[in-house]
């Protein structure tokens, strides 16, 4: 059982407790995910399971899609609702006043992570120093924000949600917390979900609940998309029993017959409808650099 699953992840679990679930549920031998979620937050969690970890790095998930809603007037340590309160305001920002300064956030910006990030200072996460007290800085990061808008504002209630397309990595505690500061205000967000992470969207996932209440590993098999359609924006070769065989060994082959001197940075190699490995083209070799081991029994 090789592939990934669109997981929706529930708000309230670690990306890592939802994968280790999974993972001792179906007695699976690996298991990896795309792009963690905080534990406050839901929604699209990529799976990667068994050969299709391999392949983690070769996703294309540039662009994340996020709901993100704000409480105004107030600022907690981790800048959303499972931290403590350490700044409070009455200045909450009019939706025009909100809607005029969000060009600002669109296009290349800098954020600086949360101190309650997976950031690593030294080897050590932010979040762990933070809980203990300990004095740090983060350095800055460099962002683009393709997309931002208001999709409600409540000034009664002091709320606020948005939608951004953003560059992976982007933080949306950060992204909050600078758009409030912008506003002379302040605020923390109360709830953040993941619309989608490049091919992944919220539309075709699977919810936890569902797959950890099946009740039995052939019943995973009609949630696992097949790694080909994943890597649906890699070229694909064709390679025949003679080029299997060394390419399981990690050697290189000529392929200058079927695609001539073209070269690929990015290139799957494929045996009767079935991804054999991930490799570069250069003037019509293919070097292996991921060999999965799905095909192997079979030859």
């Amino acid at each position: 059982m090789n592939g990934w699953i669109n997981l929706y992840k529930p708000s309230g679990y670690s990306s890592t407790f939802c994968l280790n679930l999974i993972k001792k549920k179906f007695k699976l031998e690996k298991i990896g995910h795309l792009g963690t979620l905080d534990p406050m937050a839901e929604g699209v969690l990529p799976i990667a399971i068994n050969e299709a970890t391999k392949t983690i790095n070769y996703i294309n998930h540039s662009r994340k899609k996020y709901l993100f809603e704000v409480q105004w007037g107030i600022e907690t340590d981790t800048l959303d609702s499972e931290g403590k309160v350490i700044k409070t305001t009455s200045n909450v920002p009019e939706k025009k006043e909100v809607i005029n300064i969000l060009h600002l956030f669109k296009g290349a910006i800098e954020q600086e992570p949360p101190k309650y990030s997976a950031k690593k200072i030294n080897g050590r996460r932010a979040y762990d120093l933070a809980r203990k007290g300990e004095a740090f800085s983060l350095k800055k990061v460099k962002k683009n924000i393709f997309n931002i808008r208001l999709i409600n504002h409540d000034q009664t209630n002091k709320k606020s949600s948005f939608v951004v397309i953003c560059e992976a990595g982007t933080y949306v505690r950060s992204l909050a917390r600078d758009i409030a500061k912008e506003l002379n205000s302040i605020c923390y967000c109360t709830k953040i979900l993941r619309l989608s992470d490049g091919f992944f969207k919220k539309r075709a996932s699977f919810s936890f609940e569902k797959l950890i209440n099946l009740k039995q590993l052939s019943d995973l098999d009609k949630y696992i998309l097949d790694i080909q359609s994943v890597l649906y924006h890699i070229p694909t070769i064709k390679i025949n029993d003679k080029k299997l065989k060394l390419i399981k060994n990690g050697m290189k082959v000529s392929m200058l017959d079927e695609v001539g001197t073209k070269e690929y940075q990015e290139i799957l190699a494929e045996y009767n409808h079935t991804i054999a490995a991930l490799g570069t083209m250069r003037k019509g070799i293919f070097y292996p650099k991921k060999v999965l081991n799905i095909l192997w029994k079979k030859i």
